[in-house]
Order: C-alpha cells, then sequence, then structure tokens
C-alpha cells in the first residue's frame, strides 16, 4: 500500500510517498519547476507514486516562492523576474540541508543512496543541492538548464551587469563542472525545447566527462519542455538503477 501524505518538514510543506511495507526506504527529493506542483494527496505525480511502490521514500517539496509557499512578492516575476527568481532558487539552496536532515530522520528513512532531482527550475535547485551535499549519490535534471543564465538573449542584454549574471556564475553546473565529477548524473532534455536548449547540457557533460566524470545526457527527440513518457521511462530506470530499492521487481518497465 502506498502512503501519502502531505508533511511539514524543516517547515518546509512536502508530500511523501512511500510502501508501507518498506521501513528502510531509500530517500529520493525532487524539486518541481517554477510553474509545477509536487502533487497532493489525491493526485500525485505518477512517476514519484511508481518509485514509491519500488521502495522508495520519496519527498517533494514546494521551494521558495514555489507552490504552497507563493506569497504576494511573487508579482515582482512580472517586473524583475530573473533576479526574483535567482533569490527564490538561492534561498531554497540555503534551507536544502535543513530539509535534507529533516528527512533522514524520518522513522523510515535508509542512510543507503539518497538521490536528488527536480524539473525545470527544480533541476536547478537540484544541481545546487547535489553540488553541495556529498550524501547524494545520484542527480536528475530534468529540462534544467546546466548554464543557469536566461534563455532569452534579449532579457540576458537587459540585466547583463547585475547581480543574477554573478550568482549564475558562482552556483551554475557548467561554469564549475569539477564540483559534478565524482558523482553519477544525468540530463534529461527534449530536442525542441527553445526555453532549454539540450545543446547547452551537451556541453555541461562534455565538461564534465572530460575531468573524469559520470555524466550522462537523455534526449527526447521529438518532445519540448516537459515530461514525455520517454524521458519518466529514463527517469525511472535510472533512479531504480542507482538507487537499488527493495521492491524493484516489476518495476522496470
Amino acid at each position: 500500500m502506498i502512503d501519502i501524505e502531505r508533511q511539514e518538514l524543516a517547515g518546509i510543506p512536502c508530500i511523501t510517498l512511500r510502501d508501507t511495507r518498506v521501513e528502510d526506504a531509500p530517500v529520493l527529493i525532487h524539486y518541481h519547476g517554477w510553474t509545477g506542483s509536487k502533487g497532493t494527496i489525491e493526485t500525485p505525480d505518477k512517476s514519484l507514486a511508481q518509485l514509491a511502490s519500488a521502495g522508495f521514500l520519496v519527498v517533494a517539496p514546494d521551494c521558495y516562492e514555489h507552490g504552497e509557499r507563493m506569497t504576494e512578492a511573487w508579482f515582482r516575476a512580472q517586473f524583475n523576474g530573473w533576479a526574483f527568481i535567482c533569490q527564490a532558487m538561492n534561498k531554497t539552496r540555503q534551507e536544502a540541508g535543513a530539509l535534507f536532515e529533516a528527512v533522514m530522520a524520518l522513522p523510515y528513512a535508509s542512510a543507503r543512496n539518497p538521490q536528488v532531482t527536480g524539473g525545470s527550475m527544480g533541476g536547478l535547485i537540484a544541481q545546487m543541492v547535489f553540488a553541495e551535499n556529498r550524501a547524494f549519490v545520484s542527480l536528475i535534471s530534468v529540462v534544467g538548464r546546466s548554464s543557469f543564465y536566461q534563455a532569452d538573449e534579449w532579457c540576458r542584454q537587459a540585466q547583463a551587469g547585475a547581480w543574477p549574471d554573478d550568482w549564475c556564475a558562482e552556483y551554475a553546473t557548467q561554469s564549475h563542472p569539477e564540483r559534478f565529477a565524482d558523482r553519477p548524473l544525468l540530463f534529461i532534455d527534449g530536442a525542441l525545447d527553445a526555453d532549454c536548449p539540450a545543446a547547452a547540457n551537451a556541453e555541461t557533460v562534455r565538461l564534465i566527462n572530460n575531468l573524469g566524470g559520470q555524466a550522462e545526457h537523455f534526449i527526447d527527440p521529438d518532445f519540448g519542455h516537459g515530461f514525455s513518457a520517454p524521458m519518466r521511462a529514463k527517469y525511472i530506470e535510472w533512479l531504480l538503477t542507482h538507487g537499488q530499492p527493495p521492491l524493484v521487481q516489476g518495476q522496470r518497465n
């Protein structure tokens, strides 16, 4: 039986999913995107539910200014979008350690093979969290731009020289491939994605692997910015392989 709960972990609203037969479940933390959702008890993400049925403890938090944590300040994104979004991502990065400790303190959480993933903006957050927490054994970023900089060139030029450019240079995966050369990571992209072009992550994979890293890149040739069926299949396969949850039999299809 899959138990799905809304919990406050380190003060952060989360949805947790786990199979009640598993008392020692490897952890998966998944950060959703800027306009995405952590799901609800009634309508959890189908891939996260499948991973819970394989024996993971799946935790989907709301990042700062995401989901339930959205405040009236969100309107600022219309006027100074990239600065507001970078600020939200950085605050989420800063609170990630406390969230991880709270998750690992749950009575059914295993210390074995914790993994972190994210989609779109959540993929950028997951990349930072992975770089700063050596406990995670692997990372998946789904349509998350590893350069971090704005995709739109006009917007990029409009804010050139502002603090978000410096922030992106400090934390972007592509700027610091050495931070990612010691553990496996996977970038998943859609070839038709204009917002997060696959070429950016392809270059990041090259830079990481030139340092002896274990980066992989999966591209759905027929999809854009989202989470297609082939993307989901690759996502689940990767997590089962690297997490080795206790109920994996029958979950690899």
